[in-house]
């Protein structure tokens, strides 16, 4: 968490850095290589994020682009939810979305129908349990505690990068506690 506050050289800075996940292996990315950032208001770092909820401009911006040293690679979001980020937010639960890898492939289905409960909105874009995860996580502000994390898959080898401006809206997406006593 010190990156929260540190820019890339270790020097003091309100933006802090963009880190990973400390389990995460860039060489070899790992099932889910998760990102942190703040969501500054000036749109810096992970200031833009927060555009996802809004399934129009997902149509406009439906794949990501994340290199490291060892690799350039695009990604399409399936998924776009808003979570509780202590366990006070949701009667004591908190839905880690920030593992590395799971035990079993029984283990990733149990988790991609957990996200697919509380996605905002579903495009048309298959996960499988073979495939490499992103998922950037920053602050939002529907409650307190609150984060928005906006999932997505490595495109396949051979896959086309585009994807289909078809997108089901969920009517009842799972929110915490919070997001309730918050809202109403």
């Amino acid at each position: 968490k010190e990156y929260l506050k540190v820019d890339f050289d270790g020097n003091r800075n309100k933006y802090g850095s963009v880190f990973a996940n400390s389990e995460n292996d860039m060489k070899n990315l790992n099932y889910n290589t998760v990102l942190f950032g703040h969501h500054m208001l000036d749109s810096k770092m992970f200031g833009n994020l927060t555009l996802y909820k809004d399934v129009e401009y997902y149509k406009k911006a439906p794949v990501i682009e994340f290199n490291t040293i060892y690799g350039d690679y695009k990604w399409k979001i399936f998924a776009v939810f808003i979570t509780n980020g202590t366990a006070e937010g949701d009667d004591g639960y908190i839905f880690d979305y920030t593992f590395t890898d799971l035990s079993s492939p029984e283990a990733v289905e149990r988790f991609l129908g957990e996200i697919d409960q509380r996605a905002i909105y579903k495009p048309e874009v298959d996960v499988s349990v073979s495939d490499k995860i992103l998922t950037l996580s920053t602050c939002s502000y529907e409650f307190d505690e609150a984060r928005l994390v906006v999932m997505a898959r490595m495109v396949r080898p051979g896959e086309s990068e585009e994807v289909s401006g078809v997108v089901k809206v969920n009517d009842n997406p799972r929110y915490p506690a919070a997001y309730y006593e918050e809202k109403g």
